[in-house]
Formats: C-alpha cells, sequence, structure tokens
C-alpha cells in the first residue's frame, strides 16, 4: 500500500472535509495535474453507498469517474471503449481484494440508519474506507499509467517541483498549473466583452472603475506559458539551484552530499526556505512533500 496515498487519503477523509467518493476523484484529479475542486459535487452523491441507499461504494466509484476523467480528454466518444476497459479491470482488482463492491457488504452499515451512523465512526469501521479509498486510488493510478493517460509518478513530480521544493505546479506562471487554469476559466466566465459593462457597474460600485488594470493581469495571468524551473530555469534569475543541481546529478537539493552549501543564489529569506523545505523533504520524502504542496498556496 502507497503510504505517501494513505496519508493523503486519512488527511482528506478523516482529518478534511470530504468522504470517499470525493476524496478519490480528488487525488486521481491532482494526480494528473487537474484541478479538483469545480469537479468534487459531482462525486458527493455518490459518498454513503450512493447517497445512503446501500449502493456501490464510494471510493470505487470515485476512481471510476477519475478514470473518465483522465481518459477521455480528447472526448468521451473517441474514448469510451478504452474507459470501459479500464473500469472493468478496476472492478475486478477491486472486488478480488474486498469481495465486493457495495457499500453495505463492505462495511455492514445502513447509513439510513442513525444508528448504524454513529457505529460507523465509534467502532473502528470506519477506518475500513480509509484502505478501500488507498486502494481505489493505487489502482485507477496503476491502469491510467499503464496505458497512457498519466505520466510516469515521479516524472511528473520532477516536472511540478522544483529543486529547491517550492511547488512549480502553483506557480501563476506554470502552464499546466491551477492558477493559470483558474484565470484562463474566469477569463472564459467574463468573456471579451465585459469591459463596458465594468463602466457602468462602476456607478454601482467605484471598484469596477480598476477593471481594466485587473483585466491586463487576468489576462497575463491566463497565457502562462513556463514549463517548470528545471526547463526553462528559475523565473528568479539570481537562483542557482536548477544549474546547480543537473551539474550535481540530483533531483533536489537534499540529495547532494554538499547540501547545505551558499551556491544557491537567493537572499536571506528565501534561502531559509530553499533549506528548510529540503530538509523537510529529507525527512518525509519527496512523494510526501509534493502531496502536501497541494494542500498549500504556493505563495505563503
Amino acid at each position: 500500500m502507497d503510504e505517501s496515498i494513505r496519508h493523503e487519503v486519512l488527511e482528506n477523509f478523516e482529518r478534511g472535509p470530504l468522504l470517499c467518493a470525493e476524496t478519490v476523484l480528488k487525488l486521481i484529479a491532482e494526480a494528473g495535474g487537474r484541478d479538483p475542486e469545480p469537479l468534487l459535487g459531482m462525486a458527493s452523491g455518490f459518498c454513503s453507498g450512493v447517497a445512503r441507499t446501500r449502493g456501490q461504494c464510494g471510493a470505487l466509484t470515485g476512481a471510476i469517474m477519475g478514470i473518465g476523467l483522465m481518459a477521455t480528454e480528447e472526448g468521451p466518444a473517441e474514448n469510451r471503449e478504452m474507459v470501459y476497459e479500464l473500469t472493468h479491470e478496476l472492478v475486478e482488482r477491486f472486488t478480488r481484494t474486498f469481495d465486493s463492491i457495495n457499500c453495505f457488504e463492505l462495511t455492514g452499515c445502513d447509513f439510513r440508519i442513525p444508528e448504524d451512523q454513529k457505529r460507523f465512526k465509534e467502532s473502528g469501521i470506519k477506518s475500513k474506507c480509509y484502505e478501500f479509498c488507498t486502494v481505489a486510488v493505487e489502482e485507477a493510478l496503476s491502469l491510467l499509467r499503464d496505458c497512457g493517460a498519466l505520466p510516469d509518478r515521479d516524472a511528473f513530480i520532477r516536472a511540478r517541483l522544483a529543486p529547491c521544493g517550492l511547488s512549480c505546479g502553483h506557480c501563476l506562471a506554470f502552464a499546466e498549473g491551477t492558477v493559470r487554469e483558474s484565470a484562463e476559466r474566469l477569463n472564459r466566465g467574463l468573456g471579451p466583452n465585459f469591459g463596458p459593462y465594468a463602466e457602468r457597474f462602476a456607478g454601482m460600485n467605484p471598484i469596477f472603475k480598476e477593471y481594466e488594470g485587473f483585466s491586463g493581469l487576468l489576462d497575463f495571468i491566463a497565457t502562462g506559458s513556463c514549463t517548470g524551473c528545471r526547463e526553462q530555469g528559475c523565473l528568479f534569475q539570481a537562483c542557482k539551484v536548477p544549474d546547480c543541481t543537473k551539474e550535481h546529478g540530483v533531483d533536489y537539493c537534499f540529495e547532494c552530499a554538499e547540501f547545505p552549501c551558499e551556491r544557491h543564489g537567493m537572499p536571506a529569506g528565501l534561502a531559509e526556505r530553499w533549506r528548510a523545505n529540503n530538509e523537510k523533504m529529507a525527512e518525509i520524502g519527496v512523494k510526501a512533500w509534493f502531496q502536501g504542496c497541494n494542500g498549500r498556496p504556493r505563495y505563503p
């Protein structure tokens, strides 16, 4: 069992606000570089055995949704057969592991009954669901990678995690990042002709007088094209970390025998963060650090 995935399941399901199907869909979307936030509501009705109807396990359903999300980028009609094949294999693997795909059979709880809801939380049954979620995510990601719908996990992380430990994936300039994608969605939502409306709205709220400047900034963020520090170099020109790690044949500074050193080229505050990031990666591992970055803003 992948401990980094289990850690994320616990963070989102046990200690966070999400339930089974929501958690699984979120983790698969993040693994594929997609923003999960607009998707989670679609999974809510599948939690607790399809909304407490003693139906299919929400963890499995969330994984099926994740497969559909990642395997149909060219459109469902073109990829439906592949999704069917992946889903069949996922269901078979899940059934072999747990002997059932039905929530009531797996947990022994009818979530329409308050007593069963209480028993689920207080008797340790809920811990089974963490295992269901972890396995569902693992198997779905494995299938998606095998068919080419997801990149190799280590390569995916390297592309989105700078050698200094900062998240390229959450940088406003990153081409496949959530910041750029969010700006693009907002741009599409406002449309190309919102400017005259902003002028009218300024009579009701003077904040709209700032729209022209805001629009320019939004356009800039929406067109981010950076592919990450490892390919284009750090946007902070004084930073020497990407070139230095290449010279030393390591992916992250903490892997270098000379870490910590003074070759980073960063000002004091950023250097402290660089060192702390790498020390933490050395302690908990790169995968766990990367997963933690997904839950934090890039600019603290």
